[in-house]
């Protein structure tokens, strides 16, 4: 796999210099970055397998010192749970999230949870 960190670089590359728009540039490169962060989830949590997750948000993030990293985060659908108070739903979905660098390196994989809360008519 020691393409793939070329693969992801050269296609980052002028999102990283500001020649094209982000969109563009990771539309490209997407499904390689994907496996990437598959892998490096499946690797940290041998539990969760790719049929485990969904695909939820691909992200470009700049750091305080001006470099840039890539987010991909995937739903656990199987853990959603959903509450109800009053009239608002809250539904809370755990997520693991890959941290990416524009080079292909993975930095980090982080689990968390996420809550979307609506409004039940009543």
């Amino acid at each position: 796999m020691k393409i793939t960190p070329l693969l992801i670089g050269a296609c980052l590359l002028p999102v990283v210099t500001g020649c094209h728009k982000p969109s563009s540039v990771i539309g490209r490169a997407e499904t390689t970055i994907k496996s990437v962060a598959l892998a490096a989830i499946t690797a940290k949590y041998p539990n969760l397998g790719p049929s485990d997750l969904k695909f939820s948000d691909l992200t470009i993030r700049a750091k305080p010192n001006g470099s840039e990293e890539i987010y991909v985060t995937y739903d656990i659908p199987a853990s959603a749970k959903t509450t109800t108070e009053g009239n608002k739903a809250t539904t809370t979905t755990e997520q693991v999230e890959a941290v990416i660098s524009p080079s292909g390196e993975v930095e980090d994989v982080v689990r968390d949870t996420s809550s979307q809360t609506y409004n039940v008519a009543q």
